[in-house]
């Protein structure tokens, strides 16, 4: 069995270094655990136009390297994934690494279980030790987000259409998540399959995280949801996104550019024919759990 490990850079070297040499200590590429999966590791270079490459190809000479000519946002996710040879793959950032052993787990629930189309490991900061979804406390089937390192079946993210492009960046995660629901497969996050994600990002959004995952929530919510799940969940993500902004006049004007083209612009995407199940299924965990 082959395992693909694919990671989209955008300008952040350091980061991107520090994932690799993670990976590499715990033996990727290579054997895990003296394991019968064997692994490769692509890099999708997102026109950095920095010495990212040639960091990589002077440092990491075992890694795959595909340079992008302009910034294609998650979608450079899904040229990686035409390129790779494995039937599963660790869509991961550039800035997360799985926690040792993990891999070898999660795969081996997949293995065991064909209905397990993909496996979303918690996201917790390696410094602080604090866990991005904290509602996640037992094993969570139909989960419906996914974040900064997923495991998916080839098979199943080609059913998807992988990530969703016109999103570029933000919510493609959780729009992948309820798209393979929609398709009867199910994604499980358990807490103790955890990946290490040293963003900042999670503890203070930045204004084009305001402007640009207000607007994906909408157009998510365009896609998945139905009824008044549809509503509920397009005026709960406009409050959250509110709280983040706080009360600066820049950062409440992201989010109002947000929702004006949530709500007004042709969206990229189109909605799929689903019953809205998953998107319930989302809005109580978050009611729920407090996600």
């Amino acid at each position: 069995m082959v395992l693909t490990v694919i990671i989209v850079s955008y300008r952040r070297g350091s980061a991107l270094r520090a994932t690799l040499t993670q990976l590499a200590r715990q033996g990727v590429p290579g054997l895990l655990g003296g394991s019968s999966i064997h692994t490769e590791i692509i890099v999708v270079d997102n026109a950095s136009g920095d010495d990212s490459v040639a960091m990589l190809r002077r440092e990491f000479p075992g890694v795959g390297v595909i340079e992008l000519p302009d910034n294609a946002g998650v979608q450079a996710f899904n040229v990686g994934a035409k390129a790779a040879r494995g039937e599963v793959l660790l869509i991961l950032d550039d800035d997360a690494w799985p926690d040792a052993g993990v891999l070898g787990r999660a795969i081996g629930a997949m293995q065991a279980d064909p209905g397990l189309g993909a496996v979303a490991l918690l996201p917790v900061h390696p410094a602080t030790r604090v866990s991005e979804w904290p509602f996640v406390r037992t094993p969570l089937d139909r989960f419906p987000f996914m974040g900064c390192a997923n495991l998916i079946r080839r098979e199943a993210w080609e059913r998807a259409g992988g990530y969703e492009s016109g999103y570029f960046l933000y919510r493609n995660d959780t729009d992948l998540a309820l798209t393979l629901h929609g398709l009867g497969l199910n994604v499980r996050c358990d807490p103790g399959w955890r990946a290490w994600h040293d963003s900042p990002a999670a503890a203070a959004k930045s204004e084009r995280w305001l402007h640009l995952a207000t607007r994906n929530w909408l157009w998510l919510c365009r896609r998945h949801a139905r009824g008044r799940a549809a509503v509920f969940g397009a005026l709960g993500g406009i409050a959250r996104a509110v709280v983040h902004a706080g009360a600066s006049p820049r950062r409440l004007a992201c989010v109002l550019r947000g929702v004006l083209a949530g709500f007004f612009s042709p969206a990229p995407v189109s909605a799929l024919a689903n019953t809205g199940a998953g998107f319930r299924r989302l809005l109580h965990i978050r009611r729920v759990r407090g996600a």
